[in-house]
């Protein structure tokens, strides 16, 4: 794993480097699974709207490591995350705590919730997070971009 770890963090190394931003990477290792945090001052470039971009270069980070993985003939494929200053870890914090507040505001008023619009993995949070609530459920109502979670009581 250690060499896997090193390789892909090379291959961020020379995204970030092609783009010309200067930072350094943080590799963490949960159960498996490689989580790299770039600390950075260009974090705005990099995050983007919503953490569009962020996404997008894991993405290409995936789509380079997979290739390397192939070349050496490796069957098994690591599996891991780019964050950028732990902008996922915060805003999955702060995705928690709204799911939290939201539902108690539908027990409390015993009205359904509609969540302002949300990108996919947004939404994917909220649903998750609630998913464990015996007394309500959740759903994806609307059309991208205006896609939204509404949060109601179970009948």
């Amino acid at each position: 794993m250690e060499n896997k770890q090193e390789k892909i963090k090379q291959i961020v190394e020379k995204l970030l480097s092609l783009m010309m931003v200067n930072a350094s990477i943080s590799t963490e290792d949960r159960e498996g699974r490689l989580f790299f945090n770039i600390k950075t001052d260009d974090s705005n470039l990099l995050i983007g709207q919503y953490g569009q971009t962020l996404k997008s270069l894991q993405y290409i980070a995936r789509l380079l490591a997979r290739r390397e993985e192939e070349k050496e003939k490796q069957e098994d494929f690591t599996m891991f995350s780019l964050d950028i200053d732990d902008y996922r870890r915060e805003r999955g914090e702060f995705l928690e705590a709204l799911a939290r507040k939201a539902a108690s505001r539908v027990r409390e008023t015993r009205q359904d919730l509609i969540l302002k619009p949300m990108n996919s993995s947004d939404r994917k949070a909220i649903h998750m997070s609630l998913s464990m609530s015996d007394d309500l459920i959740t759903e994806s109502i609307g059309d991208e971009p205006e896609r939204r979670v509404k949060i109601k009581l179970k009948v």
